[in-house]
């Protein structure tokens, strides 16, 4: 009865655990705790594995993303060791400073979880490089980036050592911007890898304090009973003993003093311990130093996983892409200037053609650079053809494709074509629709309506290219998304720069002085909104139509919107330059 009670959920974690062992060591996957490193020492470690890593060079399977199975496996895991340390709780059994600090943290972890999953899909797996040899053969070698830096930094992550870490590692091979987008993924990967060691440490620690106590009990209850029980509890005990870890024993020794059992048992038991050479003052303190350890180590972890999501990536990612560095020195000096949504595109552009060509991004992106260096030199328009844009998303994209050896795949070239004849290929379609639909139309007349082919025809073709426009456009809708114009980004601190000084006109038609009275106040509401430099506001007015040319009011409606933007000029003049205008 007393095995059935208090280890019955140590069996059931147990047969739980058996579905989730890894087919590989879990060294695997990096140990969470190694040599606490400074800042020189964890840059130098950074270089020391940019050395050592071999990258695969064959191409993964599409059905391969070991770490995405890994993760559906711990959170599995985490989610039946959550319900064990909740019961243990519910029971009021110890389940230290880490069970209490997962216990409160899950929602954490999930959320971090469902983060990766969304942000790291199967098809952005398998294009980062791998590794090709070491304990992490086979997988991204920006994951081995990641446990590495939680492995000598007791898993705590900020902006500091981790810009310091992936700048050091760059300095001897540089990473993708796809990498550099994976960072907080594989982060986020390696720190829940932490959370399901210490998840598997405490609720080990839970399954050995609930067999210490166990066995303590049997031992009181046989010591009551006579000698003749104890001593068969004893050399069950011996014979048999359970793991003796030191979680164990220091629970083991404790629940033998404080229990009802004589001092004899107890006696011969740490006798015995000493035989095997396990000592109750080193279990004490090596299972209490332990507890820390594990609960220091998942404290570290949740916050550090609340750390990533709040922290800015796309500054982070910029900071450290080589490409972005080489791409700012745009000659024209748009590209700094540009918004992140631009700039990415950009970015999108020459990871393509390094994917195809198999250059470096930072090849490809000082290749555009050069070229627009060129047509400065030439004398062209600068903010032409000087601009980087002009050779990534413009009509100079066939001279960089040409210098650095890329070829369009057939989808590719196809969809090109069709751009470039827009209106053979659009009228062609609604042709082509058009025959088709009236073909089905005499194929379902019959063969009778056949012979009134031409009245068939004349009734049906109103409908039948009515109907191909609408398939066109569908299809053009689905096959030929549209594409985002570049932008500046006027939202900074500097906000709009002299050469685009712009105007924003509200055009309305005033047909009394309360209109107008409305006009002004809305003017002023869109001026405090965008207050900003070289931006004006005005209104372009005119009056309702009327049967003559002037009628009573339109001289107080006029003087109304004087005084309105003069009024406005007034109270929010700024250096002697008007913001309002009528």
């Amino acid at each position: 009865m007393l095995d059935a009670g208090p280890l019955a959920p140590t069996r059931l974690f147990s047969r739980v655990l058996s579905r989730f062992r890894p087919e590989r060591n879990e060294i695997l996957f990096g140990p969470v705790r190694g040599e606490l490193l400074g800042s020189d020492q964890l840059a130098e470690r950074a270089r020391e594995v940019a050395r050592q890593q071999r990258l695969a060079t064959r191409v993964r399977g599409r059905g391969e993303a070991p770490l995405l199975a890994r993760l559906t496996q711990t959170q599995d895991l985490l989610h039946d060791a959550h319900a064990r340390l909740l019961a243990g709780a519910n029971r009021d059994v110890d389940v230290g400073p880490a069970g209490e600090w997962l216990l409160d943290n899950f929602h954490v972890v999930q959320e971090h979880i469902q983060e990766v999953r969304q942000s790291l899909p199967r098809g952005y797996y398998r294009e980062l490089p791998e590794l090709a040899e070491g304990p992490l053969a086979g997988y991204p070698r920006i994951y081995e980036l990641a446990t590495t830096l939680i492995t000598h930094s007791e898993a705590r992550v900020d902006r500091g050592n981790l810009a310091l870490f992936v700048g050091a590692f760059q300095s001897i091979a540089p990473l993708s911007i796809g990498e550099l987008w994976a960072v907080p993924a594989m982060l986020r990967l390696a720190l829940i890898e932490s959370v399901r060691r210490m998840t598997l440490r405490t609720v080990r620690r839970l399954d050995q304090l609930e067999e210490a106590d166990a066995w303590a009990e049997r031992i009181a209850v046989a010591s009551e009973e006579g000698a003749p029980t104890l001593s068969a509890e004893l050399d069950a005990f011996v014979s048999s003993p359970p793991r003796l870890s030191a979680v164990f024993v220091s629970r083991f020794l404790h629940q033998l003093r404080l229990s009802r059992a004589t001092h004899a048992p107890l006696a011969q038991i740490e006798e015995w311990l000493s035989d095997q050479g396990v000592y109750a003052e080193d279990a004490i303190s090596r299972s209490t130093q332990r507890l820390a350890l594990t609960q220091v180590i998942v404290a570290h972890t949740i916050t550090s996983l609340r750390n990533i999501a709040h922290l800015d990536w796309r500054s982070f990612v910029e900071g450290q892409s080589a490409m972005e560095a080489v791409l700012r020195d745009d000659p024209a000096g748009t590209y700094p200037r540009m918004t992140f949504a631009t700039r990415d595109r950009y970015r999108h552009v020459v990871e393509r053609i390094a994917r195809r060509t198999g250059r470096e991004e930072e090849d490809v992106a000082r290749s555009a650079v050069e070229l627009a260096w060129m047509e400065s030199r030439d004398g062209k328009p600068p903010a032409l053809r000087s601009h980087v844009g002009y050779f990534l998303v413009d009509e100079g994209l066939p001279a960089l494709e040409a210098a650095t050896g890329y070829r369009p795949e057939p989808g590719e070239a196809a969809r090109r074509w069709i751009l470039q004849h827009p209106d053979p290929v659009f009228f062609g379609a609604l042709s082509l629709g058009t025959v088709v639909a009236l073909a089905a139309l005499l194929w379902l007349a019959g063969g009778e309506a056949r012979t009134a082919w031409l009245a068939v025809l004349a009734v049906g073709l109103l409908p039948a290219a009515h109907l191909a426009i609408s398939v066109v456009n569908q299809l053009v809708t689905a096959l030929l998304p549209p594409r985002t114009l570049p932008g500046l980004d006027l939202h900074g601190k500097q906000g709009i720069p002299a050469e685009f000084r712009t105007a924003v006109v509200v055009p309305v038609l005033f047909d009394s002085v309360e209109a107008v009275q409305e006009a002004i106040e809305n003017l002023e509401v869109q001026f405090l909104a965008n207050r900003k430099g070289n931006l004006h506001f005005a209104v372009l007015s005119d009056f309702t139509d009327a049967p003559d040319e002037t009628t009573e009011g339109d001289e107080a409606i006029v003087a109304a919107a004087v005084e309105g933007v003069r009024a406005l000029n007034g109270q929010y003049a700024n250096s002697g330059e008007d913001a309002f205008y009528l």
